[in-house]
């Protein structure tokens, strides 16, 4: 799970100043990737940049830089992660430490809560973040950082990026403040649905969650899932963008059929899955196939869902299958 700005700010409020650990490097195996972010204060620890060793010192550092009190306050420090460290990983991660204090989280929390453009801030102390959405934000940052904001926005696909001038205290660390989040639409609340709302739950995703009668769904809808309650629930395939997982298990065969009508008619999707058995499949593709759907459209069909995984029918065991097949289909190219 990533800690956005509006968390730090809450955590401020809930502990005073804190200090917010970002990995902003790394060189070969490492525990965590670019982005991954832990807030500490006196007394807590929110998030992970990796464990182990390299948390247990980034912790201990990271207290000491919170009892100061200098304005943007910001250090780096290298970890390699070989012996000397007593982590297996073999690779290399740098940190960035950033203070915050009460005139800083005023300042940060005027944007905490934006959707668009980037967290943009030197790696040494002294001066403000800026929110970028624009160039032109950028008019008081040196030009490099200006010519490498204009290419990660070009090719932006969400990620952080560290970039250099011509010495190390130089760099600047571009952060986008929203990650693009994997859209799936959930056809059907039953017990199966349930278990993978559950599952998504703390990573970047949006789940539709759809199905023809409200009192199918659980009374507490979490944060990462938008009700849609329809009569046809096909009728929504036409609502969900061209990069979309569908995830098809609602009560009826008829409907699960007429759901993978329509997204196969639309042609535009990421991933097309069925729950079911491989008899399940063989029927439905051929009554797709009845249907006038393409062959090589319905080879795009995913049934049954999560057969990389354990055999198990547990409702709690397919959905980890389910969602571990798209995160690993995710980050891969499109089709």
């Amino acid at each position: 799970m990533q800690l956005s700005l509006a968390e730090l700010c809450e955590l401020f409020r809930r502990n005073g100043p804190v200090v917010r650990v970002t990995v902003i490097d790394v060189e070969g195996s490492t525990p965590r990737e670019v982005g991954a972010v832990m807030v500490v204060s006196v007394q807590t620890v929110t998030g992970t940049v990796g464990g182990g060793a390299l948390e247990y010192d980034a912790i201990a550092h990271a207290r000491r830089l919170v009892e100061t009190d200098a304005m943007w306050l910001r250090d780096t420090k290298t970890y390699p992660l070989g012996p000397r460290l007593g982590q297996c990983c073999g690779g290399q991660v740098r940190l960035l430490f950033e203070r915050y204090g009460a005139d800083e989280i005023d300042i940060v929390s005027s944007f905490a809560d934006a959707k668009k453009g980037y967290f943009v801030r030197p790696v040494v102390s002294g001066s403000a973040p800026v929110h970028v959405v624009g160039i032109a934000d950028l008019s008081a940052a040196p030009g490099f950082v200006r010519e490498q904001f204009q290419m990660l926005t070009a090719h932006s696909d969400g990620r952080c990026k560290l970039v250099g001038g011509a010495r190390q205290d130089e760099s600047w660390f571009l952060e986008p403040l929203s990650k693009k989040r994997l859209p799936i639409y959930l056809y059907g609340a039953g017990h199966v649905g349930r278990e993978v709302v559950r599952v998504f739950e703390g990573l970047a995703v949006e789940i539709v969650w759809i199905d023809t009668d409200a009192a199918r769904f659980p009374d507490h809808i979490p944060a990462h899932v938008k009700r849609l309650v329809i009569a046809s629930p096909n009728d929504a395939v036409g609502l969900a963008p061209d990069d979309a997982f569908h995830v098809v298990m609602s009560y009826s065969h008829a409907l699960d059929l007429e759901i993978c009508h329509a997204v196969l008619k639309r042609g535009r999707f990421r991933y097309l899955g069925l729950i079911g058995s491989m008899t399940k499949r063989a029927r439905f593709l051929k009554r797709l196939s009845d249907l006038g759907v393409s062959e090589a459209m319905l080879s795009r069909l995913t049934c049954p869902v999560g057969a990389g995984g354990p055999s198990s029918k547990e409702p709690g065991v397919i959905a980890i299958s389910l969602v571990a097949e798209i995160l690993q289909l995710s980050e891969t190219a499109p089709r």
